[in-house]
C-alpha cells in the first residue's frame, strides 16, 4: 500500500481515522486521491477488511480507473474484485442482480442521448406536439425529466406539480416517456440511479443485503453529487454505516446542474458524531497563488473555512494586464506565450481559461494568426461548431450557387420540410440531366419524380437564396449580411430547442461569429490595399479567409499544443501556466449571477474563479478588456469584482493604475456598487433599472414580434433599454417603460 511515512500528518490522520463517518475536506492540490487510494489499502491490509465489502464511488472514469491502477500497484489485489466506479456503473451491478420493476429484466438496455431524442420525439408525436418545437423541444422536454428525476420525483408526483396546461404537458410527456422506456426493456441514464434508489426503498431486503455487503463507503467530489445521489449513499451508509466522503465546498461549481453544496456542508448535521478532518497542505501551486485563492474565497459566506498553505516557494507575481480591447488582449496572451517558450516552457504547459465558451474565438484567431498550435480541451472548436459551420455554408452559397456541398448542409437547416427522400430524388435527377443540384432548386415543378409539396419547399428555398444573393449585392457589411441571413432563414429560431445553458452556450457561438464579421467590417480598409484589378468583394475576402481558418484549425494534432478551455472544464487538472481572459463583470463574474437576487450564483462564481486561479502550479497570467464587442457593438465593462478581491500586493499590473482597481462597497440594498476611494451613501430611487428587470438569456414575448433572447441590458429609469433576438425579426432595443413586452 501507499506507505503512511510518506503522508503528511492530516493525510495519515485521513487514512487512519476509526469513526464511522468521516468527512475530508480536501483543498485544491492536497492530495486526496492520494488519501482514497491510502484508506482504502489501509482498511483492506492493515484492518483486513474483504476487499468485496468495500464501494468507492467516483463521477468520472478516469477517476475510477486510476484508484483502480494505483490500488493494484499497492496491493497486488485483482480489481475486478473491487466495487470502485461511478455511480452509474455501480447501479447498473446493482439492477443486473435485482427484482427489478414490473415490465423489467435483467437484461434491459441503456438508452444513449440519441435514443432519449428518438423516443421522446415518438411522445411528442403521439400527443400532436411535434410540430410545438420551440415549446416542446426534445432537449428541453428531457431536460426537464432529467431534473425530475434527480430530485426522485416519480410520474404521478411530477404531474401533481404540475400549475398550467405546458407544464402538464411536459408531465404527461413524461409519462409517455417511462411508457416507452419500461416497453422496451430500458432505462436512461438518470434512470440507473432512479431505479436503484427506489429498488432500495421498496426492498427492504435488498437494502439490508447492501447495507451488509459493503462495510465502507468511499465517495470522491462529495461537493457535487445531486440529491439523487446524497439518497442513494444514504440508504446505504445507513445511520451506523462506515462512510468516509472527500470534497471541498470552495470547489462546487455544478450547481447549475443539480449538485447540491448543502450536501457536503450538512455532513456533521447529518451524522453529528462524525469526524471532520481538513486537508490544507497544497503540493500544487506557489504562495502567491495559493494567498491570492485564499484571499478571493474567502469572501464567501456558504463555506467552510480553510487556509491552504504550502511549503514551496513564494513564486512570481501575478499578473494582471488591462487591454484595449478583446483583440489586443488574445494577442497579449499569445505574446506572453511566445515569451514563456524563451524561458523554456513549452505550448503544453500553457492553459487559457474562459468562462464562456465563445471567448475562446478570439484566442482561437490569434493562435491561427501566429501559427501557434492549440486545442479546445473538453469542447468544440469555434470553426467546427454546427452553428459556424452552418452559417458559412449559407454565405458560401450565397457566393457561389454552384457549390453542392454546401447546399446539403443547409437544404433543410433550419427544417423548412425537405426530407432526406426529396434530396436524393433531385440529387438523382441532377446526375442524370449532367446538371448542378442547386441550379434546379428554381425549376422543381418540372420533374415529374417530385411530389408538389416537395417542389413548391424547393423553390421557395431558391427565392430565398435568391433574395439574399440580393441583399449581398446591396451592401459591403458581412456583418449586416450574417444578420439578414440569419433572420430571412429564421436561423435563430433554432436556439429556442436547447435548454437554459445550451442556449446561452449557442446564443454565444452566435454573438462571436457576428463579432467576428464586425470586425472584419471594421479592417477591411486597414487589411488591404487593393489595386482596382485586385478588388473582391468583402464577403468573399472574409469566406477566403474563414476558409484558411478552418484548414489551420486542425493544428494542434501534436503532443505540444496550448490548451485552450472553459472553467469549467479545468476542474481537476493543473498546469505550470494559467492564463484566466475575461476578467470583467458581466464576463466574469457571468452578467447572470450579477444580476441574480441572491448570493448564491455569485458564490458559485467566485468558487469557479478559485478552481482555476488553482490550476496553477508557477505562473499567473489574469486580463481583461476595458471595451468588448456584443453583438456587434463595443461595450465598457467594469473590472470584475474579483481583481479587487486579491491582495494588491501579489499583482504586477500593466494597463491600469493600481489606485483605479475598483473594491466592492456593500449598500443596504444588498447588493454593491465599484467605486475607487470613498463614496457617499447612494440615493435609493424607485425607479427599477433595465437590470432590475430583466438579465441576459431572459424569454421575453412580444406584442408583435413573438418570442425572443434578451441578449444586452443596459441604461437606468427613464432610459432603461434591453435588446432583444427575435427569430425571424433580428435584434431589436426595445425601451422598457413602453415597449408591449413581458418575460415568459
Amino acid at each position: 500500500m501507499d506507505n503512511l511515512d510518506l503522508l503528511n500528518p492530516q493525510q495519515k490522520e485521513a487514512v487512519t481515522a476509526t469513526e464511522k463517518q468521516i468527512l475530508v475536506i480536501a483543498g485544491a492540490g492536497s492530495g486526496k486521491t492520494k488519501v482514497l487510494v491510502s484508506r482504502t489499502a489501509w482498511l483492506i491490509e492493515q484492518q483486513h477488511q474483504d476487499p468485496r465489502q468495500l464501494m468507492a464511488v467516483t463521477f468520472t472514469n478516469k477517476a475510477a480507473n486510476e484508484m483502480k491502477e494505483r490500488l493494484e500497484r499497492s496491493t497486488g489485489i485483482d480489481s475486478r474484485w473491487l466495487w470502485i466506479g461511478t455511480f452509474h456503473s455501480l447501479c447498473v451491478r446493482i439492477l443486473r442482480r435485482e427484482n427489478l420493476s414490473e415490465g423489467y429484466d435483467h437484461n434491459f438496455t441503456i438508452y444513449d442521448t440519441a435514443d432519449q431524442k428518438a423516443l421522446i420525439k415518438k411522445c411528442l408525436a403521439d400527443m400532436g406536439l411535434a410540430s410545438e418545437e420551440r415549446l416542446y423541444s426534445p432537449q428541453l422536454v428531457l431536460g426537464r425529466i432529467s431534473d425530475a428525476k434527480n430530485r426522485l420525483l416519480s410520474v404521478a408526483e411530477f404531474a401533481t406539480d404540475a400549475t398550467d396546461q405546458h407544464q402538464r404537458n411536459i408531465a404527461e410527456l413524461y409519462r409517455r416517456y417511462q411508457r416507452r422506456l419500461r416497453e422496451n426493456n430500458a432505462f436512461d441514464f438518470d434512470d440507473l440511479l432512479t431505479e436503484t434508489v427506489w429498488l432500495l426503498q421498496r426492498q427492504p431486503e435488498a437494502l439490508a443485503k447492501y447495507q451488509q455487503m459493503f462495510k465502507h463507503i468511499l465517495v470522491d467530489e462529495y461537493q457535487d453529487i445531486n440529491h439523487c445521489q446524497y439518497r442513494l449513499i444514504s440508504l446505504l451508509a445507513g445511520d451506523e454505516g462506515n462512510l468516509f466522503v472527500v470534497g471541498d465546498p470552495d470547489q462546487s461549481i455544478y450547481g447549475w446542474r443539480g449538485a447540491d453544496i448543502s450536501n457536503i456542508l450538512d455532513f456533521v448535521k447529518d451524522y453529528p458524531d462524525c469526524r471532520e478532518i481538513q486537508l490544507n497542505r497544497n503540493y500544487r501551486s506557489t504562495s502567491t497563488i495559493l494567498t491570492a485563492a485564499n484571499s478571493l474565497i474567502a469572501n464567501n459566506n456558504n463555506r467552510k473555512p480553510k487556509d491552504l498553505f504550502t511549503e514551496g516557494n513564494q513564486g512570481e507575481p501575478i499578473c494582471f494586464v488591462l487591454t484595449e480591447d478583446d483583440r489586443e488582449e488574445a494577442f497579449a496572451v499569445i505574446r506572453t506565450v511566445a515569451a514563456l517558450l524563451d524561458e523554456g516552457y513549452q505550448y503544453s504547459d500553457c492553459a487559457v481559461l474562459y468562462r464562456t465558451h465563445g471567448q475562446s474565438a478570439a484566442i482561437e484567431r490569434a493562435c491561427m494568426r501566429f501559427g501557434i498550435p492549440y486545442r479546445v480541451f473538453g469542447g468544440i472548436k469555434f470553426y467546427e461548431r454546427k452553428e459556424v459551420k452552418d452559417t458559412i455554408a449559407y454565405l458560401r452559397l450565397l457566393v457561389n450557387p454552384d457549390d453542392g456541398e454546401s447546399l446539403q448542409r443547409i437544404y433543410n437547416e433550419p427544417k423548412r420540410g425537405i426530407g432526406k427522400t426529396t434530396w436524393d430524388k433531385l440529387q438523382q435527377i441532377a446526375l442524370q440531366r449532367g446538371e448542378n443540384v442547386g441550379r434546379l432548386l428554381a425549376v422543381a415543378d418540372q420533374f415529374p419524380e417530385l411530389s408538389g409539396a416537395a417542389a413548391r419547399k424547393l423553390k421557395t428555398l431558391a427565392a430565398l437564396l435568391d433574395q439574399l444573393r440580393g441583399f449581398v449585392a446591396d451592401t459591403d457589411s458581412v456583418a449586416a449580411i450574417i444578420n439578414e441571413l440569419w433572420q430571412r432563414t429564421d436561423y435563430k429560431a433554432l436556439l429556442d430547442e436547447k435548454d437554459s445553458e445550451k442556449l446561452v452556450e449557442r446564443l454565444d457561438i452566435l454573438e462571436q461569429l457576428y463579432n467576428t464579421a464586425t470586425t472584419f467590417d471594421e479592417d477591411y480598409q486597414q487589411m488591404f490595399v487593393l489595386s482596382e484589378e485586385d478588388w473582391q468583394p468583402p464577403l468573399n475576402v472574409f469566406l477566403n479567409q474563414t476558409a484558411l481558418a478552418m484548414d489551420s484549425d486542425g493544428i494542434g494534432e501534436g503532443s505540444d499544443y496550448l490548451t485552450l478551455m472553459t472553467l469549467h472544464a479545468a476542474k481537476g487538472l493543473e498546469y505550470p501556466v494559467i492564463f484566466i481572459v475575461g476578467m470583467e463583470d458581466g464576463v466574469f463574474p457571468h452578467r447572470r449571477a450579477i444580476f441574480s437576487l441572491g448570493d448564491n450564483e455569485m458564490e458559485e462564481e467566485r468558487r469557479l474563479c478559485y478552481v482555476g486561479i488553482t490550476r496553477a502550479r508557477e505562473r499567473l497570467f489574469l486580463s481583461a478588456a476595458k471595451r468588448r464587442l456584443t453583438w456587434g457593438t463595443y461595450e465598457n465593462n467594469r473590472l470584475s469584482r474579483f481583481i479587487s478581491e486579491i491582495p494588491q500586493e501579489l499583482l504586477e499590473i500593466s494597463g491600469v493604475d493600481k489606485k483605479r482597481i475598483e473594491r466592492p462597497v456593500p449598500v443596504d440594498s444588498g447588493g454593491s456598487v465599484f467605486v475607487a476611494g470613498t463614496v457617499p451613501r447612494p440615493t435609493v430611487t424607485t425607479t427599477p433599472t433595465a437590470a432590475q428587470l430583466f438579465m441576459i438569456g431572459d424569454k421575453v414575448r412580444h406584442g408583435s414580434w413573438g418570442d425572443g433572447v434578451v441578449v444586452q441590458v443596459s441604461g437606468n429609469g427613464e432610459d432603461a433599454m434591453i435588446s432583444v433576438a427575435f427569430p425571424g425579426v433580428g435584434i431589436k432595443k426595445l425601451l422598457v417603460k413602453y415597449a408591449p413586452i413581458k418575460k415568459i
